[in-house]
């Protein structure tokens, strides 16, 4: 037997048949609690709240077919956002020990030989390679004339048949794409010196 209030109970009964309106119904029924929750876990940060809320709801609806077979809803869901809080918090931890170890090198005496050494310019390779992997392939050719055969903007316009502004744009986005890549990675904090060393 579902051992939840008959409100909610309707509500799971007919999430489960696809409600959205439902699943909107129990979502606020939630939030309050659940966000009160989550400001507690994460140190009142806001944002962070919101997203592990929506994440967790969105294993709701994701699941909405099994969800008849959950005995205490409620215990259930705040299972699932404890545990999108822990993983939360260990990519918060890991994005904070590699950005603690790449400062370490930084401030060597020699950080342009420091950086190039660690393990961490390894990894900040295979984090722009991945990114450029991910362009247009109109864009990633762009980028890859321009960084790796060291071509002019008005070399690359002429080699592609292409205006110049096209070169310039194409660039100014692939690098910005290249550089949220490198922030979501944990290398946020170190754009400017990466720079300097013509990593990307």
């Amino acid at each position: 037997m579902i051992k939840i209030e008959p409100k909610e109970a309707d509500l799971i009964q007919a999430i489960a048949d696809g409600d959205e309106k439902a699943f909107k119904a129990l979502y606020a029924l939630y939030f309050k609690k659940l966000h009160k929750f989550l400001l507690k876990v994460t140190h009142n940060k806001e944002d962070a709240a919101s997203d592990i809320l929506q994440e967790s709801f969105l294993r709701v609806w994701l699941n909405r077919d099994r969800l008849m077979e959950i005995e205490n809803f409620q215990a259930w869901i705040y299972k699932v956002v404890n545990t999108e809080a822990l993983t939360l918090i260990r990519k918060e931890l890991h994005i904070k020990t590699k950005a603690d170890r790449l400062q370490l090198n930084i401030e060597k005496e020699d950080s342009a030989f420091s950086v190039q050494a660690s393990l961490e310019f390894t990894e900040i390779r295979s984090v722009i390679k991945g990114a450029v992997q991910q362009l247009p392939q109109q864009r990633q050719t762009i980028y890859l004339l321009s960084r790796e055969e060291g071509l002019s903007p008005i070399e690359i316009a002429k080699k592609l048949n292409i205006s110049i502004n096209t070169v310039y744009n194409t660039l100014t986005t692939a690098l910005k794409l290249i550089r949220q890549a490198l922030v979501n990675a944990g290398y946020g904090e170190f754009l400017s010196i990466l720079l300097i060393l013509g990593i990307f």
